[in-house]
């Protein structure tokens, strides 16, 4: 395979966009499989979660590895083949798991930084002399100062924290792609990977504004059906504690309906841009304008 780095390409700023529309497109040609996969994605990461004091850092591990292999799904539907649930483990057989486990393990690190820096940040902006105060210090004052330093060293721990997050995702966001579709090794791919959002970055906005978008809607949608469902059932018998536990019940009931749906279509998109940015010249033409 050829260097990942040699084949970023610049894309129209309406790609963005675009990219949805064919994660959209993903979805729809295999509905019901796609919503098996999820399902059977989100009660493994559930279980994950669970396990005591490895559970966080499973997850950070192997998330890439069960993407790597929905991203092989993705290629199989763009060439008219059948897209299977046994792609979503695709990514743990052959020579893509060891690179793919990798990236998990420079995100959990990453993870693990930007936590340290978030809570030094908050922890360590006062000192023991500064609530206590000295000598015949006033102690409110002491206190106030304490206050204002946690709050200024918080802020920059969080900007810190919120850069880091940006590099962590710009790093991981075509990795795994190009890890099992491109033949890239881990540092190759995440290194290509960052360097292609930063250099599209006008249709990553545009793909992030419609991101934005589609959340407002989502959130309005829920927040419609929500008065609705606890205006009525507070007005059935005036139970609010009732009507409440309800209300997050349906709240549950609706993440993990939306989540069946644009779980997919985010995988799709992330495959669409990748297909743009990387693989059009050993693809053929998708008809994707792009330009260098």
């Amino acid at each position: 395979m050829s260097d990942p780095m040699n084949d970023i390409r610049l894309v129209e700023s309406g790609r963005g966009a675009g990219w949805w529309a064919q994660g959209w497109r993903i979805f729809t040609s295999n509905m019901w499989t796609w919503i098996g996969i999820m399902l059977i994605f989100i009660i493994i990461s559930v279980l994950i979660s669970l396990v005591p004091f490895v559970g966080d850092a499973g997850h950070s591990l192997l998330a890439p590895v069960f993407i790597g292999g929905l991203m092989l799904g993705c290629r199989a539907i763009d060439r008219d083949q059948p897209l299977r649930v046994a792609h979503l483990f695709e990514g743990f057989q052959g020579v893509h798991f060891v690179p793919l486990l990798i990236i998990g393990v420079i995100d959990f690190a990453l993870t693990l930084l930007i936590t340290a820096i978030v809570a030094g940040g908050v922890f360590g902006g006062s000192s023991l002399l500064d609530t206590m105060g000295s000598g015949g210090a006033d102690p409110m004052a002491a206190m106030s100062r304490s206050a204002t330093a946690i709050g200024l060293t918080g802020f920059f721990a969080m900007i810190a924290g919120l850069v880091i997050a940006a590099i962590m995702g710009t790093l991981n966001w075509f990795a795994p792609a190009l890890v099992v579709l491109h033949g890239a090794r881990t540092i190759d791919a995440m290194k290509a990977s960052f360097v292609a959002c930063w250099r599209n970055w006008i249709p990553f906005l545009v793909y992030g504004l419609v991101g934005v978008a589609i959340a407002a809607v989502v959130f309005a949608v829920y927040g419609g059906l929500a008065a609705a469902f606890l205006f009525r059932g507070v007005g059935s018998d005036g139970n609010w504690i009732v009507a409440l536990v309800g209300l997050f019940v349906f709240f549950l009931f609706f993440v993990a309906v939306i989540a069946l749906a644009l779980g997919p279509v985010v995988f799709g998109s992330t495959y669409a841009g990748y297909g743009d940015i990387f693989d059009n010249a050993d693809e053929g033409d998708t008809g994707n304008p792009a330009y260098s």
